[in-house]
């Protein structure tokens, strides 16, 4: 429904504004100020996270048993998200068909086989909002073993046409995402003034038909209609900018005791990975809450990866990860392969979602989470048979039927409904558009493969 703003609405921004330019304040602060008297709240940015784990899960474990409360407390690799229970949609029978063993991690997030002719997802949606798409990894392998191993089926993010390798230090990932918190903008330069930096903020939160409003609320002030005139084209350059404003919901920065306690070691090393995963998650979901961050990928581990899960603060199997974990199909085998997926979502719990389970600064009515979508994603359905298509898997006696593991986590500012287990028996491009319509960005194509948003998900 389209809001009107009554009689007394435009004399009080018109007081606001006249007042606040008698005053001596700066022809923009002074519209900020009358903005915030007589505009209704603009809608907050909404977050997306997408969280890649290798090797697809054990569905005999994975499923969820129960509803309401009880949703997510009956599956031994969900249990983690029980907390979350009331922002989570669990979505059975996706399937990458065409697809075949672990090739299937390029076509993840792109869409298409080898991710021909596409860009990921999380490019696609950050350029049409005009920001940037941050890519993480925790993946310990040292960089000087890239391109002697990893390939294009090791890479989940495709930008501009090129497989890009995840930024694997959480340092790194702060200083991008953080940075321009406290300490002036990224690049460098002095930091702006307190009443410019929040003019700034507040001119990018407004909507075109708002700064209209506002130019007709003061339209028989002919001298301040000037002065106005002249501001809201600066604000409209603003908003059109090519640099990829930043929103910014913090005065300083957050504080990040998993980043500090890293700081000195080795993130290539494979008894740092617990670190490495926290510390990712930690910058990941404070950017979120800040909003100087919409649109990040964390791919944890490559396809493949055997390395033994006994490392501190580990799931604690000394096992290798791939090959006699995820491909068992004995029971000791299989419910250590869930307990090790179980870690996954454990972490994803204690260092994303419980941050952004608070008030969002942005839009205090609600919380981060609910103004934000997480996406759990995997490769293949079960990696005893490396399927990434809807299928039975016959582990002796039991079968277990089998999909592409996909959690969603939050509402995407109201776009998103949770309903729980949602059966959506479809093509995982869908899933993708999903995301793209969950953020505001039609996606009716990936490649040469049309798609459209899953309707079972929608508010």
């Amino acid at each position: 429904m389209d809001h009107k703003y009554k009689k007394s609405d435009l004399a009080l921004g018109r007081r606001v504004f006249l007042k606040a330019l008698g005053a001596g304040i700066a022809a923009p602060l002074a519209f900020r100020m009358s903005s915030l008297a007589m505009a209704e709240p603009s809608a907050a940015p909404v977050r997306l996270f997408i969280y890649f784990v290798p090797h697809g899960m054990p569905m005999e474990y994975a499923e969820p048993y129960g509803s309401g409360a009880d949703l997510l407390k009956g599956s031994m690799v969900l249990s983690p998200l029980a907390p979350f229970g009331k922002y989570v949609n669990v979505c059975r029978g996706l399937g990458i068909n065409g697809f075949g063993n672990h090739e299937a991690v390029a076509g993840v997030l792109t869409g298409v086989k080898d991710g021909a002719g596409a860009d990921s997802i999380d490019q696609i949606i950050a350029q049409a909002l005009g920001v940037e798409a941050h890519n993480l990894g925790a993946n310990p392998y040292p960089r000087n073993q890239d391109g002697t191993g990893f390939d294009k089926n090791s890479y989940l993010i495709k930008h501009g046409g090129v497989w890009v390798r995840p930024t694997e230090d959480p340092a790194a990932a702060a200083a991008s995402m953080l940075g321009a918190i406290g300490g002036g903008q990224q690049g460098g330069g002095s930091p702006p003034a307190s009443d410019e930096a929040a003019f700034r903020n507040e001119a990018l939160g407004l909507t075109e038909r708002q700064l209209e409003r506002m130019q007709g609320a003061l339209s028989g002030l002919t001298k301040e209609q000037n002065k106005l005139a002249v501001h809201l084209e600066s604000v409209r350059s603003i908003k059109a900018a090519a640099d990829r404003p930043v929103v910014n919901g913090c005065t300083s920065k957050p504080a990040l005791p998993a980043l500090d306690a890293l700081a000195g070691k080795d993130v290539f090393a494979q008894a740092n990975l617990r670190s490495v995963i926290d510390a990712h998650l930690e910058v990941a979901a404070n950017a979120m809450v800040c909003g100087t961050a919409r649109v990040v990928t964390m791919q944890n581990l490559w396809v493949n990866c055997d390395l033994p899960m006994d490392f501190s603060g580990g799931p604690g199997s000394g096992n290798p990860y791939h090959g006699a974990t995820s491909h068992s199909r004995e029971a000791p085998g299989r419910m250590e392969f869930a307990s090790i997926q179980s870690w996954f979502f454990a972490r994803l719990a204690e260092k994303l979602l419980t941050i952004l389970d608070q008030p969002d600064p942005l839009d205090p009515g609600n919380t981060v989470l609910h103004n934000s979508l997480i996406y759990v994603c995997s490769e293949i359905g079960d990696g005893a048979d490396h399927n990434s298509d809807v299928h039975d898997v016959y582990l002796g006696s039991q079968i277990v039927h089998s999909y592409l593991p996909a959690i969603l986590i939050g509402n995407a500012g109201g776009r998103i409904a949770s309903r729980g287990v949602v059966d959506v028996d479809t093509d995982h491009v869908n899933m993708l558009a999903t995301l793209g319509d969950a953020m505001g960005v039609p996606v009716s194509q990936l490649g040469a493969q049309s798609a459209q948003p899953i309707q079972e998900l929608k508010s």
